[in-house]
């Protein structure tokens, strides 16, 4: 995302943070985001408040307190703060404004127009998230883009208090796929379908 590139409100809300983070820490430290707008979403969570955060930014355009609608201009992007280059990170916090409340933004947004999102857990035989695991979505029933991602590391992100995934992957073609697993030399797999437009679920027990 080249600096300068319009930010955009991905939902109605209002601003509760606009700035930078020199002297607040709204992550780990301060001086982390740089430039940030952080906005409380009309919507909340199951009655819980929800906020998404704009960091890195070159530019602010809003104030605290203003409210905004879906698709407004919040900022243009740059490489303020820890950024190695000119991008955007975003955040969704659900009940505080902290950075220890972070949840997925993948489960949150909308997939692109004809594509899904597959969410999952990928557990040991006792139930223990595994952390960090390698996971890769094949398609059977047709080509489809190389998918792949790895579980949470431990301690962030957070799961979602619902679903308790601990991967996530969005804009997946629709279809039949094989979600691998591979540990040391061994591969665990199970099926699945994905839908459009819907987050579909994968569950993966690795055994000794």
């Amino acid at each position: 995302m080249p600096t300068g590139t319009p930010v955009l409100a991905t939902a109605a809300g209002t601003v509760v943070a606009a700035g930078d983070d020199a002297t607040t820490a709204y992550g780990p430290q301060t001086n982390f985001y740089g430039n940030l707008v952080v906005l409380e979403l009309d919507n909340n969570s199951g009655g819980s408040p929800l906020f998404v955060l704009y960091g890195h930014l070159s530019e602010v355009q809003v104030a605290v307190g203003q409210t905004v609608a879906a698709g407004d201009v919040l900022g243009l992007s740059g490489a303020s703060g820890v950024a190695d280059g000119p991008h955007l990170h975003f955040e969704v916090r659900v009940g505080e404004n902290s950075y220890y409340t972070t949840r997925n933004p993948l489960l949150w947004l909308v997939p692109l127009p004809g594509t899904g999102v597959v969410a999952g857990r990928v557990t040991g035989p006792n139930g223990e998230p595994l952390y960090e695991a390698p996971v890769t979505l094949v398609r059977i029933d047709a080509p489809a883009p190389y998918t792949a991602t790895t579980t949470y590391a431990n301690g962030e992100p957070n799961s979602d208090g619902v679903m308790n995934e601990n991967f996530a992957v969005d804009d997946v073609v629709p279809g039949f796929y094989e979600a691998i697993v591979d540990a040391g030399d061994r591969r665990f797999t199970t099926e699945l379908w994905v839908y459009p437009g819907r987050t579909n679920w994968v569950e993966i027990v690795v055994a000794p």
